[in-house]
């Protein structure tokens, strides 16, 4: 995959979350009580018992940037 911003090649990769799945919130959005994301775009597959959360992510070395694509049925 050629970087949008660049035009490098990107490296496919992984970014693993440890117990809960990582959360996109526009900074609209605050976190509740300082501390959760309630509301916000779940990122990639898994977490709980299920295992570790992950999402597929693509990474550029030379402009430093990541592509990450969202689940396209969560809400905010």
């Amino acid at each position: 995959m050629k970087c949008p911003y660049c035009n490098a090649e990107m490296i496919k990769g992984t970014i693993y979350g440890d117990r809960y799945k990582l959360k996109w919130l526009p900074d609209t959005k605050k976190l509740s009580m300082g501390i959760w994301a309630t509301g916000g775009i779940e990122l990639g597959k898994g977490g709980g018992f299920a295992g570790r959360p992950k999402v597929e992510t693509f990474m550029c070395e030379a402009c430093h940037k990541f592509i990450i694509d969202a689940d396209t049925e969560a809400n905010l």
